[in-house]
């Protein structure tokens, strides 16, 4: 079975799978030795990560992050969903971005409804340039359309609930769930579970979520009914990793209390599996004459 195919499953089943929040090569290898069946590469972490960027301008393109998805796909063999901001541009773009990161192997991929700012300061929140309902429709089908696979699964990913009124953002989640999208994307629920009634109203597609309150996510039977599929953690270990290295480096500028630092950092053996050191000498073995 594919990623791909097993991906379709967890987003059929009456349950809600949780993603590991990756932004390398390296988290994911440990993210999918530690059984994770979903991963999810935000935007912005995999900016801040892999091209040192900050997320509320237009610093990076799309072959940046399907070269970043290549790379993560040769070293795990989970689910990978990634946020491809608006696809690119129009249309035409989106379409080719489909047919890129669907190359590198991605399961899952949110095309969201607004534009990324073009210069700091031009919108008080990063997903407040919102696109026409009538654009984000055709960007929706065109991503449709473009895959190769239909196990791909198109995400619409969108901020209506919070940026338009109510009866405007509503009206979206219908017309966004008659592209032939297979699953709608909330970065934030304004009234929390609260939202929950509005959008089973307007949609029948499966849902992802973030920022889930702990109580919402405990209610498995509140998520089952909602058609809560995938919800997604904050970055911790993005956070916790940038504090250790500068911590790390710190220490080995002033070289003080190298010991104890290394009493915390991680063991050989752990550092051999991430590598697959065993696995590669066991092909040596095998193949290597």
């Amino acid at each position: 079975m594919t990623a791909r195919q097993t991906f379709q499953k967890l987003l059929h089943r009456d349950a809600c799978t949780a993603a590991a929040p990756i932004f390398d090569p390296l988290s994911a290898r440990i993210a999918d030795m530690q059984g994770w069946e979903v991963s999810k590469l935000s935007g912005s972490f995999g900016k801040f990560a892999n091209l040192a960027v900050p997320d509320g301008v237009n610093l990076s393109n799309m072959s940046d992050l399907v070269d970043l998805c290549q790379r993560i796909n040769r070293m795990s063999d989970s689910c990978l969903i990634v946020d491809a901001d608006d696809g690119g541009g129009n249309a035409l773009n989106v379409a080719r971005t489909v047919r890129e990161l669907e190359a590198a192997g991605v399961c899952a991929i949110e095309i969201e409804d607004n534009s990324v700012p073009q210069s700091f300061g031009q919108a008080a929140r990063r997903h407040a340039l919102m696109l026409s309902e009538e654009e984000q429709v055709g960007k929706l089908r065109a991503a449709v359309a473009a895959r190769r696979d239909p196990d791909t699964v198109i995400v619409a990913r969108t901020s209506a609930l919070s940026e338009l009124p109510r009866d405007e953002a509503l009206r979206r989640l219908k017309s966004y769930s008659q592209t032939g999208a297979q699953a709608l994307m909330f970065p934030e629920l304004p009234n929390g579970a609260g939202d929950f009634a509005d959008i089973i109203s307007s949609t029948d597609l499966p849902i992802f979520a973030l920022g889930l309150a702990p109580e919402v996510i405990r209610d498995e039977a509140l998520l089952a009914s909602a058609k809560v599929r995938i919800r997604f953690l904050p970055h911790l270990p993005y956070r916790m990793a940038v504090k250790a290295i500068a911590d790390a480096y710190d220490c080995l500028r002033g070289l003080e209390s190298v010991d104890t630092l290394l009493a915390e950092s991680a063991p050989d053996g752990l550092l051999r599996k991430l590598d697959r050191t065993d696995e590669m000498k066991a092909w040596q073995d095998r193949f290597v004459r």
